[in-house]
């Protein structure tokens, strides 16, 4: 009985310092992060302002457009910001939070295998690079990612009702990012009918009961926000069609798996083409993607094997979950960025627990092997990015003598050891996300980075990329002479337009939503709007192919001197121009 004791006490100061470490590294440093992401930490400020802001998801204060994202995670991050103040800091806790539960929730998830393998999921999770730097950002998958957790958590309770709870969570996920979530529909089933015992009769009507179930919660916003009047809610950010349902189906959707068009530039490289890899079934063994989240691969992989038929259940959901996303990233040849492998973290967390777990079980020999393969898949990393002669590459030398150590002499400590060498390199690259964050709009992990080399991730990586109008002196122009206008600056994109949100409060206008490419308004209407006095100012980037806005702007405007207007150097990179097109 006190043996049992003393374990259990051991358990829970292990799980309390991994729970400590994944605090520490979600938080210190947070408010450094400034607002992330400005596009969305612009709809938060516009949220912040009324029930029906809230309600539509809307980028600007007046309502003009919606984001391009479901509405959970910006909801979240509105309630923290209206409880704590508005600042960067009160919309990044809410992600550093979830993270940090997520860790727990994996803890409980694999504790059925074993206290040994549970600890060591939960600590590979909290120093996993890809979920520390997604956590400490105001980007909405550390809430997809948690919500699947919870949804696993009930799937594997195998009872008729499980299964429906857990379908309703995957639809909350789902308005979380949408068709991101539902990639993982397929584990949490295989695991709810091994889990459970019901007749196939019952399975049948319960599986029926959680499909409709599924749709309803999903679906239950997006036809929510089309049934109403198009005059009485924002535009659909990034859609054709102002449908919310297009947006699911076609840019959130097809458009992550097939470009129909070249990259929208901005600045020096496209976006959309930021984190590109080509294509195949190896795409996510290549290194810049790979040290991401696959730093204890093998020994993920040995733990499906071995534990397979211990825990059928917890077993298969994690083996179907990291399939199912591998399988999805690597067709994925349309919009494709490396902080999407954050769903890939649990599932490779667990499984690397649960294989040292078995492998501890099954002797030295297994374990060292184990150790082994995973040190030579670590060299290969370490050496493909920081250089094969570099000194990070003693981690993975120590680790694999360990191994070697442990093979030959039949014990387990010399393995141990190459355990804890295998642990350096994940957690400095995790590190580096708290240290030298990058470009905050898309976020990843990267010693390279902290180190100051050439990662391979492009020259987007300035950290207040773009803040072409995050001018104070123009913040101040615009509400001094804007006068009657409703809005204080018009854009052709929501880039131009989030700093000044995010400043004021007050409403902007991004005529053509997040790239400039959506149909919200014609330049008829915009026209039109001029006229009426709505618009005064409008700011145009230098560096933009000419369209018909820009036309028309630079046709009926007249140039402000950016003497009047601008504090910071001009870049030519990314400068912009201030008109008055204002009706004298």
């Amino acid at each position: 009985m006190a043996d049992r004791t003393n374990r259990r006490r051991i358990e829970w100061a292990a799980f309390a310092a991994v729970l400590a470490l994944a605090t520490v590294l979600r938080l210190v440093r947070l408010g450094d992060n400034g607002f992330g992401t400005p596009y969305y930490a612009a709809g938060v400020r516009s949220m912040l302002q009324g029930a029906w802001l809230f309600f539509y998801n809307a980028f600007d204060p007046a309502g003009f457009i919606s984001l391009d994202k479901p509405p959970v995670a910006f909801w979240i991050q509105t309630m923290f910001a209206k409880l704590l103040g508005y600042s960067g800091w009160s919309i990044h806790l809410p992600q550093a939070l979830a993270g940090i539960a997520s860790v727990a929730l994996l803890y409980r998830l694999v504790r059925p295998l074993g206290a040994p393998a549970a600890i060591v999921a939960a600590l590979l999770l909290a120093i996993m690079p890809i979920g520390v730097a997604v956590d400490r950002s105001n980007n909405t998958d550390a809430w997809l990612v948690f919500f699947l957790l919870l949804a696993a958590t009930v799937a594997l309770r195998g009872r008729g009702l499980s299964l429906v709870v857990a379908m309703a969570l995957l639809g909350i996920a789902f308005n979380t990012k949408m068709l991101a979530a539902l990639v993982c529909g397929p584990a949490l089933l295989v695991a709810w009918l091994l889990a459970g015992s019901l007749d196939w009769g019952r399975r049948l009507l319960w599986m029926m009961a959680a499909g409709v179930t599924l749709a309803v919660v999903s679906l239950s916003w997006a036809v929510a926000f089309d049934l109403t009047p198009k005059a009485s809610r924002p535009y659909v950010g990034s859609s054709n069609d102002n449908s919310m349902l297009e947006l699911i189906v076609k840019h959130n959707g097809l458009e992550r798996f097939v470009r129909d068009a070249p990259p929208t530039p901005i600045g020096a490289a496209g976006l959309a083409a930021y984190d590109n890899v080509p294509i195949g079934p190896l795409r996510l063994a290549a290194p810049r993607l790979a040290m991401q989240f696959a730093w204890m691969l093998p020994l993920a992989v040995l733990g499906a094997v071995f534990a397979r038929r211990r825990r059928p259940a917890i077993v298969a959901i994690w083996s179907v979950w990291a399939l199912a996303y591998a399988v999805v990233y690597s067709a994925a040849g349309g919009i494709f960025h490396a902080y999407y492998l954050a769903t890939l973290g649990p599932p490779l967390a667990a499984l690397a627990g649960i294989g040292c777990f078995e492998l501890w079980r099954r002797g030295s020999a297994y374990l060292a092997v184990g150790v082994g393969l995973t040190a030579l898949w670590q060299a290969y990393l370490a050496g493909a990015t920081l250089g094969w002669a570099s000194i990070w590459m003693g981690f993975p030398a120590v680790a694999l003598l360990a191994g070697i150590a442990a093979f030959w002499r039949g014990k387990r400590p010399p393995a141990v050891i190459g355990g804890v060498a295998l642990m350096i390199l994940p957690g400095l690259w995790a590190l580096s996300a708290v240290f030298a964050p990058g470009n905050l709009s898309l976020p990843s992990a990267s010693l390279p980075r902290w180190l100051g080399m050439n990662d391979g991730r492009g020259p987007l990586l300035s950290r207040n990329w773009p803040a072409l109008t995050d001018d104070p002196k123009l913040i101040a122009f615009l509400q001094a002479h804007r006068g009657g206008a409703r809005f204080l600056l018009a854009t052709p994109n929501a880039l131009l337009a989030a700093p000044v949100i995010i400043r004021t409060g007050q409403p902007v206008m991004a005529f053509g939503g997040f790239f400039g490419n959506d149909p919200a308004m014609s330049v008829e209407a915009f026209a039109r709007a001029v006229e009426r006095g709505e618009v005064r100012y409008v700011a145009l980037a230098t560096n933009r192919r000419t369209r018909d806005f820009e036309r028309w702007v630079r046709a009926h405007g007249t140039m402000v001197d950016p003497a009047e207007w601008r504090s910071l150097p001009p870049d030519p990179r990314r400068a912009i121009e201030l008109y008055d097109v204002g009706v004298k």
